[in-house]
């Protein structure tokens, strides 16, 4: 009942507004900007640098290759500010590529190879899995963004979805998941937020605010207000509950559903609708800018939806919320250095000297 209500809700406000402030044509700005090559080659850099330093101080060669899924869960502590603007730079990189390779009819070759190099590298040891996945929607999204999906070409990108999500779990796995039954079993067990909120409606009573000054108590750490990791997140919360092993041994968490972050700080069903509509209205205000401001506002509104949609194993109001939008301004304000404008004659020149 809570999943049906909490998206119902979420589908009608956004359709709503989606109809109110936006009937236009979704206009190809692709074909006003292109990359400025200089910039994307420094970012690049930048980030193989950063990357390089994060696998040395996490273990190294030996580590990173004798025993990835150790080294991956377990060793990354102390460097999450240095990850997190790996994983942000990465995804702009690939978004950068895709806008490259859409605009240009002759590509810089050694700029793609250097970013392919670097995207390799952060998808190996940020975590094949997903970063594969959102690489490819990034460097999709020149040509998504004027996309018309059909059944066919929706059927396709669902089979593409399952062969990759297999292969990185192949991987990650250091091969334990090697037979279509095994990669099945955990598919399927791999989405268990309804029984995760379960556990948690059986346990707790519905309260109010138990858990939104998670995110403050995180960021109270950074000028020496300490506390547990645990207190930081919901899910690592309920985690050290109902999985100990999981967090205190492995630094690992299960996913709960959004729909426990409502039951357990916004208490009755109507509550609920406030916060709801809160992140739909800053979604769908992303939305209306999203072609208003160059490639860079595209990316942004992207970067945040994927967030939103990953709220739905997680937490609404999440820690990690103010350096997204730290990123953001760096990267906004930078936006002359990483695209410049195409500048294109007035179509209405040659019909004025023709006359």
């Amino acid at each position: 009942m809570s999943y049906a209500y909490v998206f119902t809700l979420f589908f009608l406000i956004t359709r709503l507004f989606e109809l109110v402030i936006d009937r236009r044509h979704a206009p190809d700005i692709f074909l006003e900007y292109q990359i400025r090559p200089g910039g994307i080659a420094i970012l690049a850099l930048a980030i193989l640098l950063g990357g390089m330093y994060f696998f040395q101080v996490t273990g190294g060669v030996d580590a990173w290759f004798n025993d990835y899924s150790k080294t991956y869960l377990e060793k990354k502590k102390g460097y999450g500010l240095l990850n997190f603007l790996l994983l942000m730079g990465a995804n702009f990189l690939s978004f950068a590529l895709g806008v490259h390779w859409r605009t240009k009819k002759s590509l810089n070759v050694p700029l793609v190879l250097l970013v392919l190099v670097v995207l390799v590298f952060c998808a190996y040891i940020q975590g094949i899995k997903s970063r594969i996945f959102y690489f490819l929607i990034f460097f999709s999204l020149p040509w998504l963004c004027t996309f018309k999906l059909t059944v066919f070409k929706g059927g396709l990108i669902f089979v593409g979805f399952v062969l990759l999500f297999s292969f990185a779990m192949y991987f990650r796995s250091n091969g334990f998941y090697n037979t279509p039954e095994m990669l099945l079993e955990y598919f399927l067990s791999y989405f268990n937020t309804i029984f995760l909120h379960d556990m948690v409606l059986r346990d707790m009573p519905a309260d109010f605010f138990l858990t939104f000054d998670f995110p403050f108590k995180k960021w109270l750490t950074f000028v020496g207000v300490p506390s547990e990791g645990y207190l930081h997140d919901i899910s690592r919360w309920l985690t050290s509950i109902y999985y100990p092993s999981q967090w205190f041994d492995e630094s690992a968490t299960q996913q709960w559903p959004i729909e426990t972050e409502l039951y357990l700080n916004y208490g009755n069903y109507i509550f609920w609708a406030v916060p709801v509509v809160l992140c739909a209205l800053y979604i769908c205000t992303l939305y209306y800018l999203r072609f208003r401001g160059g490639p860079v506002l595209l990316f942004i509104y992207v970067s945040e939806l994927l967030l939103f949609l990953s709220m739905f194993r997680g937490s609404m109001f999440q820690w990690i919320a103010l350096f997204n939008m730290a990123f953001y301004v760096c990267i906004w304000a930078g936006r002359r250095l990483l695209f410049s404008r195409i500048s294109r004659p007035d179509p209405m020149l040659p019909k004025c000297h023709e006359i």
